[in-house]
């Protein structure tokens, strides 16, 4: 196991230099259609849904055969993920042009849950015992990699990759636009 969890903390190292690098993109070329924008719209959908899907059977993964319980805010973090890479899919498939609809709106109360999960794991005072509980805390970090990626760090790094892609790079002939 742990050499996927290695494989999934360079995944995310990868996926933030990536959204790193699409949001100047987005904010420096915003008004101008250069090669360059038009290649990433034309790949915004399918990369979304990738990595939605991605994340969702990652997921999966750590809880069902790595055997890691996730708490309360990694079950909230899901209820905005799963369901993302449902819309995204579908959104894929049909031809939908209106998924940020849906997607937007998922993707940010994803990051806000991430956000303040990962919250809890660094400042632990800020954990009480109502909100999580003794079998599955909230505050501690089951993964640690390069001194910061954690499982809220993961999710939260999908959400916001997904918001770049579908605010900053919209595209009218794309299968998702």
């Amino acid at each position: 196991m742990a050499s996927v969890l290695s494989l999934f903390a360079w995944g995310v190292l990868f996926l933030n230099a990536l959204t790193l690098m699409l949001f100047v993109l987005a904010v420096v070329q915003y008004r101008r259609k250069t090669k360059t924008v038009n290649r990433v719209r034309s790949i915004a959908g399918p990369l979304s849904v990738l990595v939605t899907v991605v994340a969702t059977l990652g997921s999966l993964y750590l809880s069902e055969i790595g055997d890691l319980s996730p708490c309360r805010w990694c079950w909230i973090q899901r209820v905005f993920m799963y369901p993302l890479a449902v819309v995204l899919v579908i959104a894929w498939l049909t031809r939908d042009r209106h998924v940020r609809r849906y997607a937007v709106p998922l993707s940010l109360m994803g990051v806000a849950a991430s956000m303040w999960h990962y919250l809890l794991q660094q400042v632990p005072s800020l954990s009480d015992a109502k909100s999580c509980s003794l079998t599955t805390p909230c505050s501690v970090t089951y993964i640690e990699k390069f001194g910061f990626i954690s499982i809220p760090w993961m999710a939260g790094s999908v959400f916001v990759l997904v918001l770049t892609l579908l605010i900053g790079f919209r595209f009218r002939e794309g299968r998702i636009g």
